[in-house]
């Protein structure tokens, strides 16, 4: 909740204790009674407020439904629906009611939240102006001709280079691309003057009782004029604009929705650039002011509330006063609304602005699940159900057993081997891949609360992570820093997060104060302490595992299977009984042997001008060019990899190899080397034990465990390096590779790793 409120009970229809806690304001904080007229004055900036039930075990946190403001009188005004753990799912056990005087200054927005996933390319909630806020949307628009010109005019930045970095940066989110057909952005805010009503007037104006009292209630002023700046565009679709729109609504797939239940939002006002208020495109790259933040509730909806201070720039008092008047101005702002990660800190998901907001406003948000990743319940989960965005099927290894058939997980299309390697072929992880290793930083979660179970039966208080190299006999206690965000300190300034461990608890049993340990979030949600608000958002994670701490050997990275165990334990710190998993990783940070040396002649007769420009005779026309390569990984998860040689002019030469007879020509000028990949090293369900035998690259096509040394020369019949009527020619030759790593969340392959290199020929009279 955000700002001023008055809090009542509306009714009371359980047979349990009711009550309402509220937490983090400035007045109005503790527990108030679920007697129905019981009122709460709250005042803070930011605050929280929990409806708890006591069904005779304890008091629990009651699940709550909103409903959208009204406006009643002269307050906006809502209702928070509970359902108690008595089972009946009506929602009507203890109801809320919110209300605060609308002010000419404050504005509440609201609305429902949905994800959405599928083959969608535009924002299926935004239209005039339509908005792309995914890759995948890219990636489909710029193969519209229509789109990709539009795109290029307005976003040349963003069309995809051709060469990819083997190893790109993940972006913290994706910029949100506008298509403005109307002109909206370049629409002036709508203003509003006040003026204020004499003392008289203001006393005759009826307020609820005991409402915390504001300067800037509405009921205080009267409106003078509601305008815009003289500037104002009219909105027209021309001819071309009319071809884009139709393009765009062939590219409306049906999406896939669900709620976005229990997801913190962050609101910022954003002032638009001087160049987008001319036309230009969307940057992002206005000033921003941070409004605070709201939590969706389990169906997704949210409210919230925010105001200007009157005093702030640009909403100063009008410089256009009549004598012996008082007026305030009062201009629409522009919203973005955003999703963030606190552990570490980044943004996740950001909105385009939704521009001139009056001060009561619905807005439905639609946003890419790919960006948010959200959290279920759980039931009857395993203790390890899931490595960033891969499902792990299969039983829980109860036993913590490093046997064959205990580590290896099947399930969900997904096929965790007990070597450690994955295959992905389910459609919800968003890639698939075939016999992958593990790398970076990988996002553990499974359940450590059981929602078909009471809180009673739920005793994992603490958990603990270990790690040990297959083949070595010790195992490592994780101790790395974990995070997760709480609600009431979202607004804090530089908040990152509470800490979820490591702790050194001493409760007894097998937790003695030397071992690091974790605190069990998932079962401290239940609790119903407004003090343990921890956001639902990935709360099923409990680790954020970065595999470079584990995979070192007498300082040299070296990667190789590995087993990663969780224990749960109690509040004694007694091992739950069967609260163990364990699963086998291969993990592998060490990346391709991949290079190309400049190719050359070893002729020293042959004149080397400097530059890659050699100068050839009549006799040298036929001498071989010289290069190594390699593109190998020894430890067998190299994906494909491709030599490619091309010739300008573009006209085709026959050419001879040490590592092929005669080339293929793809097309005139552009030859292709065999290049590589494995079609046989996949996953096998039938046969695990044949299951992803791996591929080295060339060290498997070549047998050799370094560079593979090339020689290429026109045949002996024939044309030469440079073709009679030429007089100058240029060849080119090109390395790619990929290797299969992944970290849950990635294509499931690296980037592409990238090499090339040029000689270039001129012809000498002999």
């Amino acid at each position: 909740m955000q700002g001023n409120w008055k809090v009542t009970v509306k009714s009371k229809s359980a047979a349990f204790q009711q009550r309402f806690v509220v937490q983090g304001a400035i007045i109005g904080n503790g527990v108030h009674a679920g007697t129905p007229g019981t009122t709460a004055n709250v005042i803070g900036q930011q605050w929280s407020i929990s409806i708890q039930n006591n069904p005779g075990t304890g008091w629990q946190a009651s699940g709550t439904q909103i409903k959208f403001p009204t406006v009643i009188g002269g307050n906006y005004s809502f209702d928070i629906l509970s359902d108690d753990a008595g089972g009946d799912n009506d929602f009507n056990d203890l109801i809320l009611t919110c209300s605060t005087p609308i002010a000419i200054n404050s504005f509440v927005i609201y609305g429902n939240v949905t994800l959405y996933s599928g083959a969608c390319v535009f924002n299926p909630c935004r239209r005039f102006p339509y908005v792309i806020d995914t890759y995948y949307g890219l990636e489909k628009a710029i193969k519209n001709p229509s789109l990709h010109d539009w795109i290029k005019k307005y976003y040349p930045e963003r069309i995809p280079p051709i060469i990819v970095d083997p190893n790109p940066p993940d972006p913290p989110y994706f910029q949100p691309m506008v298509f403005d057909l109307t002109e909206e952005a370049t629409q002036p805010k709508t203003i509003l003057k006040y003026s204020q009503k004499p003392i008289e007037e203001k006393k005759k104006s009826s307020k609820v009782d005991n409402e915390a009292d504001s300067q800037f209630d509405a009921a205080n002023f009267k409106l003078i004029s509601s305008s815009q700046n003289k500037l104002a565009q009219q909105a027209k679709l021309t001819t071309d604009k009319i071809g884009m729109v139709k393009a765009i609504d062939q590219l409306f797939y049906h999406c896939f929705t669900d709620a976005g239940s229990n997801l913190p939002l962050t609101f910022e006002e954003y002032d638009r650039t001087a160049a987008e208020i001319s036309g230009g495109p969307y940057t992002g790259e206005g000033n921003r002011r941070l409004l605070g933040n709201a939590i969706t509730d389990m169906n997704g909806n949210y409210i919230f509330k925010f105001s200007f201070d009157m005093t702030f720039p640009g909403l100063e008092d009008s410089s256009d006063i009549a004598s012996g008047e008082n007026v305030n101005t009062v201009m629409y702002p522009d919203v973005i609304v955003k999703v963030v990660n606190y552990s570490p800190f980044k943004v996740l998901y950001e909105s385009a602005p939704f521009y001139n907001i009056p001060n009561l406003k619905r807005i439905d948000l639609c946003i890419p699940e790919s960006s948010i990743h959200t959290t279920s319940a759980c039931f009857n989960g395993n203790l390890i159900g899931g490595l960033g965005n891969v499902f792990l099927g299969g039983n829980q290894n109860t036993a913590g057993s490093t046997s064959t058939a205990a580590l290896r997980r099947y399930g969900a299309s997904n096929y965790l081997e007990s070597t450690g390697k994955i295959s992905v072929n389910s459609p919800l992880a968003g890639f698939t891949v075939e016999c992958a290793a593990w790398y970076g930083i990988i996002d553990i979660g499974g359940c450590m609360y059981d929602e078909s179970k009471p809180l009673n039966q739920n005793n994992i208080v603490w958990y603990t992570l270990e790690i040990r190299r297959s083949g070595t006999p010790t195992w490592i206690s994780i101790s790395e820093n974990y995070k997760h965000p709480k609600h009431q300190f979202l607004n804090v300034s530089g908040y990152i997060g509470t800490d979820v461990g490591p702790f050194y608890p001493n409760p007894g049993g097998a937790l003695n104060g030397s071992i690091p340990a974790y605190i069990n979030i998932q079962r401290e949600v239940h609790l119903g302490d407004p003090n343990l608000d921890w956001i639902n958002y990935n709360l099923d994670r409990y680790m954020q595992l970065h595999t470079q701490l584990y995979d070192v050997i007498a300082g040299v990275r070296t990667p190789g299977k590995f087993y990663l165990r969780v224990r749960g334990y109690d509040s004694a710190g007694v091992h739950v009984a069967g609260a163990t998993d364990l699963i086998a990783l291969y993990i592998h940070n060490d990346g391709l042997k991949f290079q190309m040396t400049t190719p050359g002649f070893n002729d020293p007769s042959i004149v080397d001008a400097g530059c890659g420009l050699y100068r050839l005779t009549d006799l040298d026309m036929k001498k071989p060019i010289n290069f190594s390569f390699e593109a190998r990984d020894p430890y067998g998860f190299v994906d494909n990899y491709a030599l490619t040689m091309g010739r300008c002019p573009g006209t085709p030469l026959n050419l001879t190899s040490n590592i092929e007879a005669t080339f293929t020509v793809n097309s005139p000028g552009v030859h292709k080397f065999p290049g590589g990949q494995n079609a046989s090293n996949v996953h096998d369900k039938d046969n695990p034990l044949s299951a992803c035998p791996g591929y080295r690259g060339t060290q498997d096509d070549y047998s050799i465990a370094g560079l593979k040394y090339v020689e290429i020369a026109p045949p002996v019949v024939g044309d030469g390096w440079i073709k009679p009527g030429e007089y100058f020619t240029v060849y080119s030759f090109g390395l790619t590779a990929n290797q299969r790593v992944t970290n849950g969340y990635n294509s499931g392959v690296s980037g592409t790793y990238h090499a090339s290199s040029q000689i270039l020929m001129e012809r000498l009279n002999p």
